[in-house]
């Protein structure tokens, strides 16, 4: 997925700044045919669409802007692959119990009930996999093309937060003892941990609520979890600290979003 989001090289490895033909200038003409199809139709329209903002409200407000922008755009689709994630998370107690009857048994008649007993199982409850995979899908893609953006887009790469350059990164907040880098940073993790646990913590409240035997579980969901935060706090301790505020402002609206979800959609699960 990542090769096919084309995940550009637009860092100089030896200055550690952006590529000046990488730079993305409000009244750029579009670059069809000079970049690939990921930079063209979504970095760049989400570049331009920073500098826009950026020119008008500041750089950091431009952030905050399109970040909202994007998350009422794919609102839809993270609801139904929310209220389809927990409705599979509540059925786990009764297809445990149709895998226990069928276990041990290898016949294809056996293998065939037991799919045809799942199956009618996810249809009572309204159940359809694949919607539930729809957000999942679109999380790597919105980070890359806002990564890139937010580095790429002049207005943000000029652009300053209570008078600290963007451009920056927070290691070297730490190094410089700087303390609004270090306070993005430290709150960018904060937002990033809670948006990321809150969810399990809800979902676990009303699988308990919801009753039925607990099936077994083969690992720590919260595994890959403590990993993605891991991974992105490694990140931005090395990029520019708008990286930083993005992730903080998205940390938070993902936050807000998953309480709105849980309130107004939470009964369908």
């Amino acid at each position: 997925l990542i090769v096919l989001t084309g995940c550009a090289k637009i860092i100089d490895p030896k200055t550690g700044q952006i590529f000046d033909n990488m730079i993305i200038y409000w009244g750029d003409k579009w670059p069809f045919g000079q970049e690939g199809w990921f930079s063209t139709f979504i970095v760049w329209p989400l570049a331009q669409l920073m500098n826009f903002f950026a020119q008008r409200i500041g750089a950091a407000l431009s952030i905050l802007v399109v970040a909202i922008l994007i998350k009422l755009i794919t609102l839809k689709l993270s609801i139904q692959a929310t209220v389809q994630q927990q409705k599979m998370q509540l059925i786990q107690p009764e297809q445990a119990r149709i895998e226990q009857k069928y276990r041990g048994r290898t016949d294809e008649n056996a293998k065939m009930q037991q799919a045809m007993e799942i199956q009618k199982l996810f249809e009572k409850h309204e159940i359809k996999p694949m919607k539930a995979m729809g957000g999942a899908f679109l999380q790597i893609p919105i980070m890359i093309a806002m990564y890139q953006a937010v580095m790429r887009a002049n207005e943000i790469i000029t652009g300053t937060i209570f008078g600290q350059s963007l451009e920056a990164t927070p290691l070297e907040g730490f190094k410089q003892g700087n303390k609004v880098y270090i306070i993005i940073f430290v709150l960018m993790v904060i937002a990033q941990a809670t948006s990321m646990f809150l969810p399990q913590y809800l979902l676990k409240k009303k699988t308990k609520n919801y009753g039925g035997p607990k099936p077994a579980q083969a690992a720590n969901p919260n595994t890959m979890m403590f990993f993605s935060l891991f991974m992105i706090t490694w990140f931005a301790l090395r990029w520019g600290v708008g990286m930083s505020l993005y992730w903080m402002i998205n940390a938070v609206t993902q936050l807000a979003q998953t309480l709105y979800i849980q309130n107004k959609y939470g009964s369908q699960a």
